[in-house]
């Protein structure tokens, strides 16, 4: 008889978004079977690539990738009162929380889980998340810090505001183990749906490039690299 700290997991519903124009597990599919590309210059309406581009990788404050993988959505494409937030709260928060807010009711709905029907039950949320990028921009000037910030920009709260959004009481946990991420999450949903913390669990990572900083800093490290993933 198999033991029971090793019986199999399904994974009952999917979502995601992807460079490529891939915003669902089909567009996906289809990206792979077509052996498309899904490499881009860097969107205009995250920064200007030609105010930080210097031909010269060891030249300081730039970068001499020509574009790399982002995704194609607007970013600012977002339904507050959907999610019972006010605009002002959506307008702070870091992107990375809206599409992980999104593509977490995406995946019940893709799985037939209505949201009413796990209210209250002991479902864990398991989150790869990266450093506060985004913080930075809202940051940058003291003077003008939103108010929404501390909840809104902070990595510790990708887990819970989904975990806080459908009323779960399982544990919640957001993960930075840089690259990655995203595994050690999976990991830690498992580990808690056999120890029994857990009976369900939601799991997830969102990295997303908005400010130019970090990735000066990373061009550094290799003056040879061409393209950065998000």
């Amino acid at each position: 008889m198999e033991s029971e700290a090793l019986m199999p997991i399904a994974i009952i519903g999917m979502s995601c978004r992807l460079p490529g124009d891939v915003s669902s597990p089909g567009d996906f599919w289809k990206l792979l079977t077509k052996g498309r590309s899904a490499w881009s210059k860097i969107p205009r309406d995250r920064f200007n690539q030609e105010a930080y581009n210097h031909p010269n990788p060891e030249k300081k404050g730039t970068i001499n990738s020509q574009g790399g993988y982002f995704l194609s959505q607007n970013l600012e494409m977002f339904d507050p009162g959907f999610f019972d937030m006010t605009r002002k709260e959506a307008e702070t928060m870091d992107p990375t929380q809206r599409l992980l807010l999104e593509c977490s009711y995406e995946a019940l709905e893709n799985a037939g889980i209505p949201k009413e029907s796990i209210s209250g039950r002991k479902i864990g949320v398991f989150i790869g998340g990266p450093d506060n990028e985004h913080r930075m921009g809202n940051l940058r000037d003291l003077d003008d810090s939103p108010m929404f910030d501390p909840t809104g920009s902070q990595g510790a709260f990708l887990a819970g505001r989904i975990s806080y959004f459908f009323n779960l009481s399982g544990p919640a946990f957001t993960v930075d183990t840089a690259c990655s991420s995203s595994m050690h999450a999976l990991h830690m949903a498992v580990q808690s749906i056999r120890l029994g913390e857990s009976e369900q669990a939601i799991v997830g990572a969102s990295h997303l490039i908005t400010q130019p900083d970090v990735w000066v800093s990373m061009a550094k490290l290799s003056p040879d690299t061409q393209e950065v993933k998000e």
